[in-house]
C-alpha cells in the first residue's frame, strides 16, 4: 500500500507540476528535482531572501571518463567554451556577464566539469541563456584551439614543477594502475599536444548532452519560473544517450581498482629544497556504507590543526613544514591521501611517523571526546562551505553527478553524527592496511 501511495503521489506531482513536460522526480525540503523532456535533470532551490541567482550546469565528463590517449580532453574542451560560440565571441561573452554585474565560472574534476553564472535575480534568463549557449553552440575556432593548447601545456608544465603536485600525481598512478583516476585532470604534454580539433568537437557533442547534464538553479527564483526558463533556454541541448563509456565503467569499475597486494613505493629525485611525501590508501565511492566512517577517520587523522598528524609531527616534534590528510570523494573508489613536506634529512623519520599514526588508528578506537570533536568539525565545515549561493548549487549538482542523489548533501551531517568509535576502528582496519607511497626529494634525502 505504501508503494502504491508513493506511486500515486509521484504521478500527481508530475501531472500538476509547475511546468508542463517537467516531471517532478523528488522534492525534499528546500530543493526539488525535475526531468525535462529532452532528458535534462533540473534541480531548483528557491531562496527569496537572496538578491542573486545561480545557474550551474554539471556534466558527467572528467578524467574518469577519458580514454588514456585523450587524457585532458575534458579540461581542454571546458576551456574552449568561453573562447567563443556561434553567437558570441569571447569578448562578447565577457561583456554579456560583466555588463549585468554577474560572474561566469567553471571547473573540471575527476568526475565532472561545470559552468555557472551568478547574476542578480532579475537577470536569471540571461544567465541561463549564456550557460545554454556555451553548452550547445561552442565554436572551436582553429586559432582558438591552438591558443588554448599553448595555455594548457604551460599550465601542465607549471604543475609538474611543483614537487608536491608531482608526488600526488605519482601516488595516483600507484593507487590506480588500471583506472583512469590515475590520469591528471589537465592531461599530459603528449596527449594535449596530440588532441585535434575534431576530437575536441566529438567529445563535446558526445558528452555535453541533456541526459548527461545536471542543471541547478538556486537563489531568487521560483520553481515554476526556473523550469519555464530552463525549458526554453536548453531546448537546443543535444538529447543523445549518455556516452557508452559511462555505462561500461559502471559495470567494470570495481575490477579496475583491485586492492593493493603489497605496499607500493615510487620515488623521483629532484633538486628541491624540501622532501615531499604523498601516501595513500584506497577507499570507497561516495555514498558507500563505510563512507561516513572513513570521513570521520580522516578528520581524526589529518584534518586541521587538532588532528593527529598535525599535532604529533608538526606541533610536538617540529618535523614538517606542512602535514595533513584529505579524503578524496569520487563517483568511483576514492582514497585517503596523507601528505607532508619536510627537510630532506628527516624524510624517513616523517614517513615512519605518518605510518605510526595510521597504525594507532588501526589498533585502538578513538576516545569519545576526540570522536565528537572530529564529527563537530566535519559538520561545521560542511555548513561553512555552503555559505555562498554558488557553493550551495554546486554541491546539490555534484552529489547528483556522483550518483548518490542531490538529497545526500542534506543527509550527510546526519550520517556523520551517527558514526561510532567502533565503526572508525573497523574502517581503519579494513582500509588502512596497504599503503602506496610517492616521494619527490633531492638525492641526499634520507
Amino acid at each position: 500500500m505504501r508503494l502504491l501511495a508513493a506511486a500515486m503521489l509521484v504521478s500527481l506531482l508530475a501531472s500538476c507540476g509547475p511546468t508542463a513536460g517537467a516531471a517532478v522526480i523528488s522534492r525534499p525540503a528546500g530543493a526539488s528535482r525535475h526531468l525535462l523532456e529532452n532528458g535534462l535533470t533540473v534541480i531548483v532551490k528557491p531562496n527569496p531572501a537572496s538578491d542573486l541567482v545561480v545557474v550551474e550546469a554539471l556534466v558527467r565528463a572528467g578524467s574518469r571518463l577519458e580514454e588514456s590517449a585523450q587524457s585532458g580532453v575534458t579540461f581542454f574542451v571546458r576551456s574552449m567554451l568561453v573562447r567563443g560560440t556561434h553567437r558570441r565571441s569571447a569578448d562578447q561573452i565577457a561583456q554579456t556577464i560583466e555588463g549585468i554585474g554577474g560572474l561566469l565560472g567553471g571547473g573540471t574534476g575527476a568526475d565532472f566539469t561545470s559552468l555557472y553564472t551568478v547574476t542578480p535575480g532579475r537577470q536569471l534568463e540571461l544567465g541561463m541563456e549564456l550557460v545554454a549557449d556555451l553548452l550547445t553552440n561552442a565554436r572551436f575556432d582553429h586559432r582558438d584551439v591552438e591558443t588554448q593548447r599553448g595555455v594548457s601545456l604551460s599550465r601542465i608544465r607549471q604543475n609538474s614543477d611543483q614537487p608536491l603536485q608531482r608526488a600526488v600525481d605519482l601516488l595516483g598512478a600507484a593507487l590506480y594502475p588500471l583506472h583512469p583516476y590515475a590520469q591528471p585532470i589537465m592531461g599530459t604534454p603528449e596527449t594535449v599536444g596530440a588532441l585535434t580539433r575534431e576530437q575536441l568537437v566529438e567529445f563535446y557533442q558526445t558528452h555535453f548532452t541533456a541526459p548527461n547534464t545536471v542543471l541547478v538553479v538556486a537563489g531568487n527564483t521560483t520553481v515554476a519560473q526556473a523550469l519555464e526558463k530552463a525549458q526554453r533556454a536548453f531546448s537546443g541541448l543535444r538529447a543523445g544517450p549518455p556516452p557508452r563509456r559511462i555505462r561500461w565503467l559502471r559495470v567494470v569499475e570495481r575490477a579496475l581498482v583491485p586492492p593493493l597486494a603489497s605496499p607500493q613505493e615510487v620515488r623521483e629525485t629532484r633538486p628541491t629544497a624540501a622532501a615531499w611525501i604523498a601516501m595513500g590508501y584506497l577507499g570507497v565511492p561516495a555514498g558507500h556504507r563505510d563512507f561516513a566512517a572513513l570521513r570521520v577517520l580522516n578528520a581524526i587523522l589529518g584534518e586541521g590543526m587538532s588532528s593527529r598528524l598535525f599535532t604529533e609531527i608538526r606541533d610536538r616534534r617540529g618535523l614538517a613544514y606542512q602535514v595533513g590528510s584529505t579524503f578524496l570523494v569520487r563517483a568511483g573508489p576514492g582514497h585517503i591521501r596523507l601528505s607532508a613536506g619536510t627537510d630532506p634529512s628527516t624524510l624517513s623519520v616523517v614517513t615512519a611517523a605518518m605510518l605510526r599514526e595510521v597504525e594507532r588508528l588501526r589498533t585502538e578506537a578513538p576516545a569519545s571526546d576526540e570522536l565528537e570533536r572530529a564529527k563537530r568539525g566535519i559538520i561545521g565545515r560542511h555548513a561553512l562551505a555552503r555559505e555562498e549561493l554558488e557553493a550551495q548549487a554546486f554541491y546539490l549538482g555534484w552529489y547528483e553527478i556522483l550518483g548518490v542523489g542531490f538529497v545526500y548533501d542534506e543527509r550527510f551531517p546526519e550520517e556523520i553524527g551517527r558514526v561510532t568509535a567502533a565503526e572508525v576502528l573497523r574502517a581503519a582496519q579494513k582500509y588502512l592496511a596497504v599503503p602506496a607511497l610517492a616521494v619527490v626529494a633531492p638525492p641526499e634525502a634520507r
